[in-house]
This record gives structure tokens, C-alpha cells and sequence, in this order.
């Protein structure tokens, strides 16, 4: 078997593997009102083909008058009601959409990492994390955006292996398709688009006109959705209006800046920012909010923390290299459209950080199990046999029957 047929039969395996444990036992009965407005929409397009407002295979769903849906939870929601029960349909999707997740984080691994143990080994923390775990499991749209991030940084990572322009192109068609993901990837989106772009210009390959086809690439999925805007355009004001930019400030851009920069606006998302940076409750005491899919338990596993130093640690002794840049950048991108939406510890807005976080972290576990002192080899096995002591208290405390 050749290395690439290789890698995707371990990438099918892992997937296969995911899926199997994310989605049984599959949660609690009752749906929570986020996954009953999915079901809800989900239903509504298998049976008659429209929303449940009425609009003919609509690009944005309406639940409420503030509450929109993303396309593509409730399509491919619908799709999985084919096969499974309906009121189950959007837990069993979001399970599918994790597997395919691990399966990605692996074929990243391959392009990242020399061994294929280790792009094993970051599938598999992928895959216990928390926050992705948990998120896998709940019949949301919150778990969408991350496939796409990870497609992202495939192809860039392939740009930046030597490939050609139109692998970082085909990256940026792929963050301009994740903006139909959830709320909150317009913006995530855009300001990964920024992060290809900086990383692109970082090389000193490209040329100017080269780095056109980025916007232009991210752009062309979006063009479906300005026609939208321009039959409906009522519908923004409620939905990329909220997420992204308001429409009188697309009418006069001077009003936006001064809106974005007021002090008091500007303070409560600084707030946000920071404090989801909080090492207490990303690893320790888990979101504040109560109800959400992760039941009070931490985003991470308390020891992917020391992965995660001792991985940030060499990658920057090792200097400036451009994907060590990129990662970081996109670790540090990612909370700021959460941090729009007014919630503290939004996790389910920024669910893509955990591809960051897992990546640095496997970083960091190879480099200790690899290294020639026997106290560093011990300490991150040690780790290894933390976390996965940690998961089980998390799996048995809240997703067990």
C-alpha cells in the first residue's frame, strides 16, 4: 500500500473510531432549545423543502426574529434525518461532522509532523478533548466551523510546504465557504483570511497580483449570499447585520469606526477577549454559564496545558518559522468574533481554537517523549496517562448513559 493510500485508510480508521464513541451513547433524551430550533428547521426542509417561515430553500433560516441558522447545519441536518430518527438527526450529524474533524486532524498531523504516531496522537487528542467532544455530541451548529479550519491550514500548510499559490487559494475558497458554518465564522473567517494573507506575504514568494486570488477565492462562495441579501434584505440587519457588520455602517463606514472604537463598547469586548484567555476556566473550572453541552467541565484537559507551554516554547526557540506564526495567530484571531457576541467564555462561538491548541500541544508531548533525557520522556508520558485518567472522569461525570 502506498504512504498516501496509507494515510487515509488511518484517517478513515480514526474517523470511524470517532464517531463510534462520540455519538453512543448519544446524550440525554430531551433536546436542548438550540437543538430543537435545528430539528425544527431541519424537518421543515426534509418535508416541504422550505423553512419553517415559509421561504423556499432558504440560505439563512429564521427561528426567531433575532435567532437566524447557518445553512449548512440544517442541510446536512436534513440529509442525516434520511437516515435516523429526525429528533436525533442534528446530534447524530454533529457526531459525523466530529469524526471528520479527527480524520483532518490527522491528515494535517502527516503534513506537520515526521512520524505518523504522532498525527495519530493529535487526531486522538482532538478527539478527547472537552470542548470538541462535548460540542461533537450536542445537535448545534457550533461544531460546523471547525472542519473548515481544519482545511484551511491543510492547504496552507501545503503552501508553505513548497506547493503552489493555488493551494493557499484553495484555503482561502475554503474559510470563504465556512462562513455558511455558524454565527460567528463571518467573522472568524475574515480574520483568518487575514492570517493567510500576512503568512503568504511572510514567505516573499508571491507577488502582488498573486495575492489577489486570496480575497478573490474567499470571496466567490459569498456571491450566493449577496444575491440573498439583495431578495431579502430585510434578513440582514438580523443576522450578518448582528455577526458581522451593521447595515447602516456599510452605508456610512466613519459611523462604524466610531461605534467599534467607543470606550464602552470597545471595554466589554476587551473583557470578553481577555478573559477567555482565563487559564482558570479553560482548563480547570469550565464555562459559567450553565445548561451549555460541556455540563461545567473545562474546555481542555488540565495537562494539554503542559503540552501546550513546552510545544509554544520550542516552536518559537526554533525561531520565526511561518506556520509556528500562523497557528499563533490563528490561537489568537479566533476568540475575537466570540467576544462580539456579549457572552463571557463563548466556547461554542470559538470552537475552532481547539485545532490550535491540540496542534501546539502535540507539539510539545512528541517533543518531551522524544527527547534524550529520561526525566523529560517521563514527564510527558506521565502527561499522556493524566489526560487520559482526566477524560475518563469527564466521559463517566457527564456523558455515560
Amino acid at each position: 500500500m502506498s504512504p498516501r493510500l496509507r494515510s487515509i485508510a488511518v484517517a478513515a480508521l480514526l474517523a470511524g473510531i470517532a464517531v463510534l464513541i462520540v455519538s453512543a451513547p448519544h446524550g440525554p433524551v430531551g433536546l436542548s432549545a438550540d437543538e430543537a430550533a435545528l430539528a425544527q428547521e431541519a424537518r421543515a426542509v426534509t418535508a416541504t423543502g422550505r423553512g419553517s417561515d415559509g421561504r423556499t430553500a432558504p440560505l439563512l433560516f429564521r427561528v426567531t426574529e433575532e435567532h437566524w441558522l447557518q445553512p449548512l447545519p440544517v442541510y446536512f441536518t436534513a440529509v442525516v434525518a434520511v437516515f435516523v430518527p429526525s429528533d436525533m438527526a442534528g446530534r447524530y450529524a454533529a457526531a459525523v461532522i466530529g469524526a471528520i474533524d479527527i480524520a483532518l486532524m490527522f491528515i494535517l498531523g502527516r503534513l506537520l509532523f515526521s512520524g505518523t504516531h504522532v498525527a495519530v496522537a493529535g487526531a486522538l487528542l482532538l478527539l478527547v478533548t472537552p470542548a470538541h467532544f462535548a460540542h461533537a455530541r450536542s445537535g448545534t451548529e457550533a461544531i460546523y466551523a471547525v472542519p473548515f479550519v481544519l482545511l484551511w491550514l491543510i492547504a496552507l500548510v501545503t503552501y508553505l510546504n513548497g506547493g503552489r499559490l493555488r493551494s493557499a487559494a484553495v484555503g482561502g475558497l475554503v474559510l470563504g465557504l465556512g462562513v455558511y458554518s455558524q454565527p460567528a465564522a463571518p467573522l472568524t473567517m475574515g480574520f483568518l483570511l487575514a492570517v493567510t494573507l500576512a503568512a503568504t506575504w511572510a514567505t516573499g514568494r508571491p507577488r502582488v497580483r498573486d495575492l489577489a486570488a486570496l480575497p478573490l477565492a474567499f470571496a466567490a462562495p459569498l456571491v450566493p449570499l449577496a444575491m440573498w441579501f439583495a431578495v431579502n434584505p430585510q434578513s440582514y440587519q438580523d443576522t450578518f447585520g448582528r455577526w458581522a457588520i451593521h447595515a447602516a455602517h456599510l452605508r456610512f463606514p466613519l459611523d462604524g469606526v466610531r461605534a467599534f472604537v467607543n470606550w464602552t463598547t470597545l471595554g466589554a469586548r476587551v473583557t470578553n477577549y481577555w478573559g477567555f484567555f482565563d487559564p482558570s476556566w479553560l482548563f480547570l473550572d469550565g464555562p459559567s454559564a450553565p445548561g451549555t453541552p460541556l455540563n461545567g467541565a473545562a474546555p481542555f484537559l488540565m495537562f494539554t496545558v503542559l503540552g501546550f507551554a513546552v510545544g509554544v516554547a520550542r516552536q518559537l526557540h526554533a525561531g520565526p518559522r511561518a506556520m509556528t506564526l500562523t497557528v499563533l495567530a490563528g490561537l489568537a484571531a479566533t476568540p475575537l468574533a466570540a467576544s462580539t457576541f456579549g457572552r463571557l467564555h463563548a466556547i461554542d462561538a470559538a470552537l475552532p481554537v481547539t485545532v490550535f491548541v491540540v496542534w501546539m500541544a502535540t507539539t510539545g508531548y512528541a517533543s518531551l517523549i522524544d527527547s534524550q533525557s529520561s526525566y523529560r520522556r517521563l514527564l510527558g508520558w506521565a502527561g499522556i496517562v493524566a489526560m487520559a485518567i482526566e477524560f475518563g472522569r469527564f466521559y463517566s461525570g457527564g456523558f455515560a448513559g
